[in-house]
């Protein structure tokens, strides 16, 4: 009898031990991973290691990649702080959250990553440089951000993810650096400095530019290293990127340079290092979390989910992504706005005031205001349309717009960027005004970067609101 009861004492133990593995073993998987989302501030794909630099400048972010899945085709919506940040945020596009101007606002009413987040249990949180308004939209359960590109506050980072190890969050680090400004006396030697093709030679000011990345760098090796010692990696989504590429021909323009970002994602056990051409954006980041969080597919947003790239179920996701630039707004102001379609091989770029354009309007007998004519002038030797072929010139120095083999082509992503325009609520149309839009730097007002010539001081009658501009009952 004592045999028996021996077996099944020993039976019963067996199971319960097999129930309460089964039970932690279902816990541990219907736990939500957390996120955490490092943003660098402008710095070029093309200055990393994993992205081909035959230099040793970044090799935090190359130990990454190895342990990531490293994006080919990651395209931010606007070279520009602000906007890229607020697209990074919201999900949508710059003309539709309403932040297209550098310094401005996004719509009264738009839903952030907090929102969207919240819902689902996240604690979602700030840390670094803000650069994104107003605060009743952006808003953080803990706020480490602050203005400016200083240091990042790695030890308030530290005391969260000591806290907030618990439940699941979603922080967001974004780096000051390597923005400027830079050291005078740089320790990089400037003979060491590897100059890109679509640079114009070596400078001092690049030398000081990697002093800036290696800051960046420790700040990454940090936060990696916090992760590790709170027992985070493992069920941690663990993203890098910058908000735009930065110095010439990159940061306010709509060239891959500045378009096209350094992406990557480590999921260790749930997403396989290696690389992907998937061509994804900005707007997809918000709805990408929200999927993996186990959340229904966000209704207010302009992107879609790529978790399925990240699981390795394909390596594609949209044919088109879309670009915003606006040089009003910005230190330098002038106007030459533009808009861009990049598909997976082709970029077209078309440019809506330019000598071109004035030439006609000549012709044409119309008068031509003299802020346009100082915009086209600017850039003057830049077409109104502009055609790349990203596989085979990555640098976009070769513009294929009259080549007539590609014609079909070019004639295809021009329809599919007007109609996204129109989508959009763009106030931009072909052969259309260009109005003079509110912003912190108007064109008729001389600045310590900007020098308005004294015969036009004041002769702007009217700036438009941007906002009221591109709202939804404004148009058809």
């Amino acid at each position: 009898m004592r045999k028996h009861l021996k077996y099944r004492f020993v039976i019963i133990s067996a199971i319960a031990l097999s129930v309460g593995a089964a039970c932690s073993i279902s816990a541990a998987e219907e736990r939500k991973p957390n996120f955490i989302f490092f943003l660098s501030d402008d710095q070029i794909k093309a200055d990393y290691g994993c992205y081909g630099l035959p230099l040793n400048l970044t090799p935090t972010t190359d130990k990454l990649a190895k342990e990531g899945l490293v994006f080919e085709h990651m395209m931010v919506a606007q070279a520009i702080c602000a906007p890229s940040r607020s697209v990074l945020f919201t999900g949508q596009y710059p003309i539709r959250n309403g932040c297209f101007i550098n310094h401005t606002e996004v719509r009264a009413g738009t839903k952030t990553a907090y929102d969207a987040l919240k819902p689902l249990g996240y604690d979602a949180s700030l840390a670094g440089k803000v650069h994104v308004k107003p605060e009743s939209v952006f808003r953080w359960d803990t706020d480490m951000g602050r203005e400016g590109h200083g240091p990042l506050p790695l030890d308030k980072i530290d005391k969260y993810l000591a806290g907030v190890k618990d439940k699941p969050f979603c922080l967001f680090v974004t780096s000051g650096y390597p923005h400027g400004p830079y050291p005078e006396n740089p320790e990089f030697p400037v003979d060491k400095i590897a100059v890109h093709p679509h640079m114009k030679g070596k400078t001092k000011r690049l030398a000081g530019y990697y002093d800036i990345i290696s800051r960046k760098e420790k700040e990454l090796e940090a936060v990696l290293a916090m992760v590790d010692k709170y027992g985070l990696k493992e069920n941690t989504v663990f993203c890098y990127s910058a908000d735009h590429g930065g110095g010439e021909r990159a940061k306010y323009t709509a060239y891959d340079t500045g378009l096209n970002v350094p992406f990557i994602v480590r999921w260790p056990g749930k997403v396989k290092p290696g690389r992907t051409s998937a061509l994804t954006s900005f707007v997809d980041i918000l709805p990408t979390f929200v999927d993996i969080a186990g959340g229904k597919p966000l209704q207010e947003v302009d992107g879609k989910s790529f978790y399925p790239v990240l699981k390795g179920e394909t390596d594609k996701h949209h044919k088109t992504v879309f670009g915003v630039v606006s040089n009003q707004g910005i230190w330098g102001c002038h106007i030459f706005p533009s808009r861009s379609a990049h598909g997976e091989r082709y970029h077209y770029i078309h440019n809506f005031n330019t000598m071109e354009r004035i030439k006609r309007d000549e012709k044409a007998g119309k008068n031509i205001d003299p802020f346009h004519l100082l915009g086209a002038m600017e850039h003057r030797d830049t077409p109104e349309e502009e055609l790349y072929d990203t596989q085979q010139d990555p640098f976009e120095l070769v513009n294929l717009a009259q080549d007539p083999k590609l014609a079909e082509i070019k004639a295809q992503m021009k329809v599919e960027l007007f109609k996204w325009m129109k989508q959009q609520n763009d106030f931009l149309t072909e052969g259309g005004t260009i109005p003079y839009l509110k912003s912190s730097h108007p064109v008729d007002k001389s600045s310590k970067q900007y020098d308005c010539p004294q015969e036009l001081k004041g002769t702007v009658k009217e700036y438009l609101d941007p906002h009221k501009l591109t709202a939804t009952d404004q148009k058809n």
